[in-house]
């Protein structure tokens, strides 16, 4: 029972957190794009890879790196009339382990919200007024 519910806790071993590093933006040449839409600029690719590798992050397997690649553009091509914001050219894609601590247990997530009750006349006070 006790590994059953371990199992409902562990994330996937294919479970990653995905951070790219792309070039050509006005606020810096460098723009990093990390987890939960967080963008940071520089003005050295060398300071990019350092602050996002120090958080973790390394260089996919050139093959998930391409197919992730490949997945983007198709994306990006839907778009009618292109892409207006996104228009850096991405060099690099990293990626890190889902952690732990990140994920909420399931009894959590799969509690039901409570709804408004009205108060019944047993719960009611019987002296509003003294």
């Amino acid at each position: 029972m006790d590994e059953a519910k371990e199992m409902a806790i562990m994330p996937d071993s294919n479970c990653i957190n995905i951070a790219t590093i792309s070039a050509g933006f006005e606020k810096g040449d460098f723009l990093v794009r990390e987890e939960q839409g967080n963008r940071v600029y520089f003005d050295f690719f060398e300071e990019a890879f350092n602050y996002i590798s120090n958080k973790g992050y390394s260089r996919m397997a050139r093959e998930d790196e391409k197919h992730w690649v490949d997945l983007m553009n198709v994306i990006h091509d839907s778009v009618k009339g292109g892409m207006k914001y996104n228009t850096g050219t991405l060099l690099m894609v990293l990626s890190r382990p889902v952690s732990l601590d990140k994920i909420p247990p399931p009894e959590k997530a799969e509690k039901p919200a409570s709804k408004a009750k009205t108060p019944s006349k047993e719960t009611a006070p019987k002296n509003l007024n003294p």
